[in-house]
């Protein structure tokens, strides 16, 4: 998302429902709209409605990012109030409107909207989000169209024919129609492999979780699946107290690790013969500075930074490694290569907060405010790097002996666990107040439970200050 500079003046719902009231800036009614969804501002569901017929804001190819957007905040208000006016929409000829919509129907959750996504499935158009339909329609278990759905076993789009193994597996048990999915999650196509895991996940079976942490898929999608199987963990009654509690240790813990890797880019990479060498020099470079004088280790460690930008995960992890062996003696050289990467290089400014993680160095403190941010929706890194600086920060939040540290890192971490709208962020962001533990921690915590929506974060700070109280 794109802040424009009149979006970066809402910081209240007075301000955010007045802008997508009044402002002419189509970027700032957006942003509005997003904000106020993001803050559950319930006033605001009747503005919200009427931005569903919203006729201002079209692109070239006569799409309504506007419409989309509010949609997608009704989602997440979640209020029975937007049915109607989330009904009506399913007329808008923008497939990704419909689309928003269903899944705003489905997020919310009132089976009043039963009959009308069947009407939308009836309806003689050649154009639908078949996917996302067919989905909502297995959530809402509206097993009185399978006979509309069963031909989709066999569409051409394997995304529909996965949405449509998920419902009939759904539906039935029968272990065949994961076949599909399983496939699937080994397609040569990645993005076919990313549709399967979040069909898969939809499922909310642990037995599952392994599946996809074996798939070749990017850590971000495995992070959203298993979070999205550990809500239908939390959410499921039927299950015992212990047994739900093994079930949400195991996929806390995988979640923890997940968001302990910042290298790891959207696309997996493979490692070669070439780079196996690569990695022998690396280690055995390290291993001779460990001996060296400071002068020579810090002329040689710009192997090492060169390294980090490497397209090969084992040389990127061997100039970690190495890295962190070599410290504290290169903090000052990090220093300085963070403060010349000017261009912004994200593999380079992943690979130092990596490093930076696993040293927990107080003096790289102001490095890592830096890498997350000031902003609420802070664009200038990727959010796997901020996640892991905000895991950093509790490294030194545990380690330093300077209370001024200490309280300004638990500072950051209360504005990381309050602000921005990544859940991940502020999922590490109470992790790490967990590891510190002491009492500025544990009210921080406390007070963010109280207002945290997502049910994974609220359980994740609920989990990290629980055991300290007793302590």
């Amino acid at each position: 998302m794109i802040i424009t500079d009149s979006a970066r003046t809402i910081n209240d719902a007075k301000t955010a429902i007045s802008a997508l009231k009044l402002s002419d800036d189509n970027g700032t009614r957006y942003y509005a709209a997003w904000w106020l969804g993001k803050h559950r501002i319930y006033e605001s569901i009747h503005l919200l409605c009427e931005c569903l017929k919203d006729e201002r804001d079209v692109t070239a190819l006569e799409g309504y990012p506007l419409r989309r957007q509010a949609a997608r905040s009704l989602g997440m208000l979640k209020d029975s109030r937007a049915l109607p006016a989330l009904i009506e929409a399913l007329d808008c000829l923008d497939l990704k409107v419909q689309e928003v919509v269903i899944q705003a129907l489905k997020d919310i959750g009132n089976s009043a909207a039963i009959p009308a996504l069947i009407d939308f499935l009836n309806a003689d158009t050649e154009d639908k989000p078949l996917e996302a339909l067919i989905e909502a329609l297995a959530k809402f278990k509206v097993w009185q169209v399978q006979d509309k759905i069963r031909p989709f076993l066999q569409h051409s789009s394997e995304r529909v024919k996965c949405s449509a193994a998920q419902y009939f597996y759904t539906l039935t048990l029968e272990p065949h129609y994961l076949k599909i999915l399983f496939r699937t999650l080994h397609h040569e196509n990645r993005f076919l492999r990313y549709a399967a895991a979040f069909d898969i996940s939809a499922l909310g079976q642990i037995e599952f979780a392994p599946l996809i942490m074996d798939a070749q898929i990017p850590n971000n999608i495995k992070l959203a699946t298993i979070k999205r199987i550990l809500e239908s963990v939390l959410q499921n009654k039927m299950e015992t107290e212990v047994k739900r509690q093994e079930q949400e240790d195991l996929l806390f813990q995988i979640i923890d690790q997940l968001l302990l890797d910042a290298i790891e880019g959207n696309i997996p990479r493979l490692n070669t013969l070439d780079s196996n060498l690569e990695v022998e020099k690396i280690t055995k470079l390290v291993n001779q500075l460990s001996t060296s004088s400071q002068k020579v280790i810090e002329r040689s460690t710009s192997k090492l930074f060169s390294a980090l930008k490497s397209q090969h995960p084992n040389i990127q992890a061997a100039a970690i490694k190495g890295l962190v062996k070599l410290a504290p003696g290169i903090i000052d050289s990090i220093i300085r290569v963070f403060d010349l990467d000017n261009d912004g290089d994200l593999d380079l400014r992943a690979g130092l907060t990596q490093v930076l993680m696993e040293i927990g160095d107080p003096r790289t403190l102001f490095l890592l405010e830096k890498v997350i941010g000031f902003e609420v929706a802070a664009d200038h890194c990727q959010g796997k790097v901020r996640r892991v600086a905000s895991r950093a920060l509790g490294k030194i939040g545990c380690r330093a002996c300077s209370p001024e540290v200490i309280v300004r890192v638990i500072e950051k971490l209360k504005w990381t666990l309050s602000q921005p709208d990544d859940w991940a962020l502020r999922y590490s962001a109470a992790v790490s107040l967990g590891e510190i533990g002491n009492n500025d921690a544990i009210l921080a915590l406390q007070a963010a439970f109280e207002d945290e929506s997502d049910i994974a974060v609220k359980r994740r700070i609920e989990r990290a200050y629980s055991p300290l109280q007793s302590t």
